[in-house]
C-alpha cells in the first residue's frame, strides 16, 4: 500500500482489508481500454520475467481499483475499475492465482486519468516516446477538462469538450477532433497563473513548446489502431516522431503498420546475402563460371533476401 500512498491521500484509501479480498468485488473488476492505454506496454522479456516472479513468489503487490461512487458524474456508478496492476491482473487471472486489492475513490474519470499518468511518469524505465506520450496525455486531459468546466453554464446543450468516459457513447476519435480545434489561434482567458503548457513545462523541466509537441504526439498515437499504438509505444515498431505529430495536425493520413527494424541476426544475414549476390554478379560479368548455374545461385540468394525484407 506504500506505493499508492505516495500518490493518494490516506482519506482516499479504503482500508478494510477483509472487504478488499472479498470474492464478489474481484469478480466485478472491469478493465477500460482507455485507461489501460495509459500504461506503457512491457517488453516481452519484461512481461515474461514478471510472470515468472509471480508464479514463484505470488502477487505481492496489491492491485489498485477505483470504486466509482453512486453519486459520481460518470456513467459507471457503482463499478469497480482497475487503475493499476493490469499486467499482474492478467497473469493472476491466467493462472488462477490469488491477489489483494486496494480500493480507492476519485471524484471524476479525469482525476483517475491524471493519477494514472502521474503514477506511470514516476517509473524509471520509460522510453522517450512513452514519456512524451504521457506528458501529452496529461496536457490534453487538462485542456479537455478546462473546456468542459468553462462551459458549465451551458448545461443541456451538446458539449463537444466532454471527456470520454463521462458521457455514454463518446469515443476517443471525438476527443481527438475536439483537441485539434480547441482554442486554435486564440488566447485562453481562463489560463490563470500561466497556461497549461507553461505549468506542465515547469513541472517536467521542459519548454512549453515541448509540451505542445507532446500533446500532438499523443493525439497522433491515439489516432492509430490499438495494435499499432501498442507496438509503437512498446518500441516494436519505429516511426518518426514528426510523422506521428503530422497525424494530429491533419498533415498525413492514418499510417499502415511500418516494418519493424531488423534484429541483429537478420541484419547480419541480409548483409551477407547482398555480398554474395554482388560476388555472383561479378563472376557472371567475368564469365568465369557457367551462366546457368550462376543465375540459379543469384535467384536463390535474391529469394532469401526478399524473405528477410518482407
Amino acid at each position: 500500500m506504500k506505493k499508492y500512498q505516495n500518490f493518494l491521500q490516506d482519506s482516499r484509501m479504503i482500508k478494510d482489508q477483509g472487504l478488499m479480498r472479498h470474492e464478489e468485488i474481484r469478480n466485478k473488476i472491469k478493465i477500460l481500454p482507455e485507461l489501460e492505454d495509459l500504461i506503457p506496454p512491457l517488453q516481452n522479456e519484461e512481461f515474461g520475467q514478471l510472470e515468472v516472479n509471480i508464479l514463484r513468489e505470488g502477487c505481492r503487490e496489491a492491485l489498485l481499483v477505483w470504486e466509482v461512487p453512486e453519486d459520481s458524474e460518470s456513467a459507471r456508478q457503482g463499478e469497480y475499475i482497475l487503475i493499476d496492476g493490469h499486467n499482474r491482473y492478467q497473469i493472476c487471472t491466467k493462472h488462477g492465482l490469488d491477489y489483494r486489492i486496494n480500493l480507492s475513490t476519485f471524484v471524476s474519470f479525469a482525476e483517475v486519468k491524471e493519477y494514472m499518468i502521474d503514477n506511470q511518469l514516476g517509473r524509471r524505465n520509460l522510453s522517450p516516446e512513452q514519456i512524451s506520450y504521457l506528458r501529452g496525455k496529461k496536457y490534453n486531459t487538462q485542456k479537455l477538462e478546462k473546456g468542459k468546466y468553462t462551459r458549465e453554464n451551458h448545461k443541456g446543450q451538446f458539449d463537444p469538450y466532454a471527456s470520454r468516459g463521462e458521457i455514454k457513447g463518446k469515443s476517443i476519435e471525438q476527443d481527438i477532433e475536439n483537441l485539434k480545434s480547441t482554442h486554435k489561434g486564440q488566447i485562453d482567458p481562463y489560463e490563470v497563473g500561466g497556461t497549461t503548457a507553461e505549468k506542465l513545462a515547469e513541472q517536467f523541466n521542459v519548454s512549453p513548446k515541448t509540451i505542445k509537441r507532446d500533446a500532438d504526439f499523443a493525439i497522433g498515437i491515439d489516432s492509430m489502431n490499438a495494435e499499432l499504438r501498442k507496438d509503437v509505444l512498446g518500441g516494436k515498431v519505429k516511426m518518426r516522431k514528426s510523422d506521428i505529430i503530422a497525424l494530429a495536425r491533419g498533415d498525413a493520413s492514418e499510417p499502415t503498420t511500418p516494418k519493424p527494424e531488423l534484429n541483429q541476426e537478420s541484419n547480419s544475414e541480409r548483409v551477407q546475402l547482398i555480398k554474395e549476390i554482388n560476388e555472383l554478379a561479378g563472376k557472371l560479368r567475368n564469365g568465369s563460371q557457367s551462366v546457368s548455374k550462376l543465375c540459379d545461385k543469384i535467384i536463390q540468394a535474391t529469394e532469401k533476401l526478399k524473405g528477410i525484407e518482407s
